[in-house]
């Protein structure tokens, strides 16, 4: 009987522990504070988590000036001398954490709070980060090696998360439902700046900096959670090692959060990552999974994520239905580079089956923001919108207003080559809902694009209508603007128009190169220049002939640097032996003086200041040019050349009676000399000499004895 009432103690006990562990679904409830069961008055004094600074005089104060839901809150007010509140967590050394809290914020004022890794001291305090909220709307997270800015509301409240895995030595900040930051938990320095790396977790210490911060605290929780399982966090995700299918696991815990859309939801999430071999395009899709998902692609690593692509609604739940809620991204991805892969709960938890799919294929011209069409001045229609790498702002939260995670894109550049006012319009030509938005940066993230302007119906001219315009949007020359049309409302053809206004007096410049003498780049050819800040700008070739050109507007009275491009990294290197120079600088680069009137500049060709007529060489050329002496030959033979003009390049080729390759060697930029080849170890025999002169060819047979 003994016996059975130790095991039935023993049952009890393993029970009891294996219930009093936290999970996703019933964290352990550390503190759960609304601020409603105290006194008006100094609240250090009525509970045990509320303190003071050690030397300060005041607390937080329990007032019901504001309140999220009920009657209360804690007011930090720079008006309170002496004020510095401590929220402490006891001081945690091990274990997974959530910390939340609300956050009210005046028109006018500021906030700040910072995390303490050690327990304050009069004279000493061990800071795990700074965060300052300004009177601009503007939030700064500074980690003291880095600082990221975000934006937050005034007059409302708003959450604040904070995620601690102490074991796994990592942090994430969420604002407003928004991810700002995740970095090494242990990071800190002291009071007196000097780094202090610990992995203590001891209070937050909101203060009043001075007289201009005040600000409200509501609605306090502090969780302890399980620890991180495979695939909840972005620590713990699992290599995908090919294209192909994978099966997701209902989704739970506090891993995702990178948009929290107006609730708690996205919160779980499963975590992916795939690394391509080759430069492509990478893909997701949970079509026909059955499960309403959102899934996300990001770059960097898990403590520096930035935002590739998002989608939520865009094919079909199960094949044939008419919901089209599952999601479907396709992003251009770099060979050796980590993609991060989340699916979140946004509106559903259950498993499902999702397709990794990865393709080399160039990205399609228009289909993504890497491959947005150059533009100028002019009309353009939109036939079809089926980029699938819509930015859309970005606003990923499910609003009447959303668009990142509901529309496809097509993409446009236009690079003006002068400062002025550019007019973006499809009011005149489209029966359909148009939306346009704007973008200077780089498009390898939503983080590295700045959103310049965005219209949705903007055509006062035409009362009722739906399309959109953008009027007189302020440019700087050489700055590439990025203008991507989306279908967030409707899907219709349309035409746009392009219009630019010069800031000043300006005229047209054609430029022209000729790439006879030259393999031209499958990526095509380019000029860049002063105007362009030496970026880019494709040059095209209408008629086949060879001959590429481009017309630029450039400001009166000002000389322009430029050189031409054969691809993207392709730089001319200026041949100036013929004809008269035409660069100036240490970098060899071409000139143009523009003057008052329009120019068409001279064609000239590929790295020389001539015509590629003034440089090429005939066959009848090269052969009355070279001579070979003496032949037969033995030890070796003498190569005499002169040439009217200088030849860019002279290659010399010895080939064998089987077509194999004996000898080689390129002299480069000559007109006049003799050059001696080598017989030395050739077997008798005869042996074919080609000759390759600035695209010309001959062939001389020579005999070795």
């Amino acid at each position: 009987m003994k016996n059975y009432y130790t095991l039935l103690a023993l049952f009890f006990t393993a029970a009891w522990s294996l219930q009093a562990q936290p999970t996703c679904e019933d964290p352990d409830v550390l503190i759960n504070d609304d601020i409603e069961s105290y006194a008006a008055g100094d609240v250090s004094m009525q509970a045990a988590h509320w303190g003071v600074w050690p030397g300060a005089t005041i607390g937080g104060i329990v007032t019901d000036e504001f309140a999220l839901a009920s009657f209360q809150s804690i007011k930090i007010d720079g008006n309170e001398s002496g004020q510095d509140v401590l929220l402490l967590l006891d001081e945690k050394t091990s274990g997974h954490y959530l910390l939340q809290f609300r956050l009210y914020v005046p028109s006018g004022k500021n906030a700040y709070f910072n995390l303490q890794h050690e327990m304050p001291t009069a004279s000493a305090g061990f800071w795990g980060f700074d965060i300052y909220f300004d009177d601009g709307g503007l939030g700064t997270l500074d980690l003291f090696e880095e600082e990221t800015t975000f934006t937050f509301p005034h007059d409302t409240w708003f959450k604040v998360h904070i995620l601690v895995d102490i074991d796994a030595d990592h942090a994430r900040l969420i604002v407003n439902q928004y991810t700002i930051d995740s970095w090494a938990f242990s990071n800190g320095i002291t009071n007196g700046g000097a780094s202090f790396p610990s992995s203590k977790l001891s209070a937050l210490n909101f203060y009043p900096l001075d007289e201009d911060y005040l600000f409200y605290i509501d609605d306090v929780q502090y969780w302890e959670i399980p620890p991180a399982g495979l695939r909840q966090y972005c620590y713990t995700a699992t290599e995908l090692p090919s294209p192909g299918f994978y099966g997701v696991a209902a989704l739970s815990c506090f891993g995702a959060g990178y948009d929290l859309s107006g609730s708690d939801g996205a919160f779980a999430g499963r975590w992916y990552y795939y690394t391509p071999t080759e430069d492509g395009i990478l893909s997701i899709s949970s079509c026909g999974g059955g499960v309403d998902t959102r899934g996300w692609i990001f770059s960097g690593d898990c403590l520096n994520l930035k935002t590739v692509g998002v989608n939520d609604d865009q094919c079909e739940l199960i094949a044939g239905s008419t919901d089209n809620w599952a999601s479907y991204r396709e992003a251009v991805v770099t060979a050796g580079t980590t993609y991060y892969i989340l699916w979140d709960d946004l509106w559903e938890a259950g498993a499902f089956t999702f397709e990794l799919g990865f393709t080399t294929t160039p990205p399609e011209p228009g289909e993504f923001c890497e491959s947005a069409i150059p533009v100028g001045p002019g009309e353009y229609e939109i036939l079809e919108i089926t980029g699938n790498a819509c930015v859309g702002g970005p606003n990923i939260n499910n609003t009447v207003s959303s668009t990142t995670s509901y529309a496809q894109a097509k993409w446009y550049a236009f690079t003006p080559t002068v400062d002025g006012y550019m007019t973006i319009s499809s009011c005149d030509f489209a029966a359909s809902d148009t939306y346009v938005l704007v973008y200077t940066g780089d498009c390898s993230s939503f983080e590295d694009l700045t959103l310049v302007a965005r219209n949705d119906d903007g055509c006062p001219q035409f009362p009722g209508s739906n399309a959109s315009r953008l009027d007189s949007v302020v440019v700087a020359a050489g700055t590439t603007y990025f203008i991507e049309w989306i279908d967030r409302f409707d899907d219709e053809p349309f035409i746009w128009e392009l219009s630019f206004d010069p800031a000043q007096a300006a005229s047209t410049v054609k430029f022209s190169v000729n790439m006879a003498l030259e393999t031209v780049d499958p990526a095509g050819v380019f000029i860049a220049g002063s105007f362009s800040n030496f970026n880019n700008l494709p040059m095209s070739d209408a008629n086949g002939d060879g001959v590429y050109e481009l017309e630029l507007l450039l400001n009166h009275n000002t000389q322009y640097t430029y050189k031409f491009k054969n691809g993207p990294e392709g730089w001319e290197n200026v041949d100036t032996s013929i004809g008269d120079n035409c660069t100036t600088g240490d970098f060899g680069d071409r000139f143009v003086d523009v003057g008052e009137t329009a120019l068409a500049l001279d064609e000239v060709c590929f790295g020389f200041c001539v015509s590629c007529n003034a440089v090429d060489v005939t066959e009848a050329a090269l052969t009355a040019a070279v001579d070979l002496f003496p032949n037969p030959a033995s030890g070796l033979i003498n190569l005499r050349y002169s040439f009217e003009t200088a030849v860019t390049q002279l290659d010399i080729r010895l080939i064998d009676a089987l077509g194999r390759q004996s000898k080689y060697m390129r002299l480069n930029y000559v007109q006049e000399g003799t050059q001696e080849i080598s017989l030395e170890g050739l077997p008798t025999g005869a042996y074919l000499l080609q000759l390759i002169a600035d695209g010309a060819s001959i062939s001389r047979t020579i005999v070795v004895r």
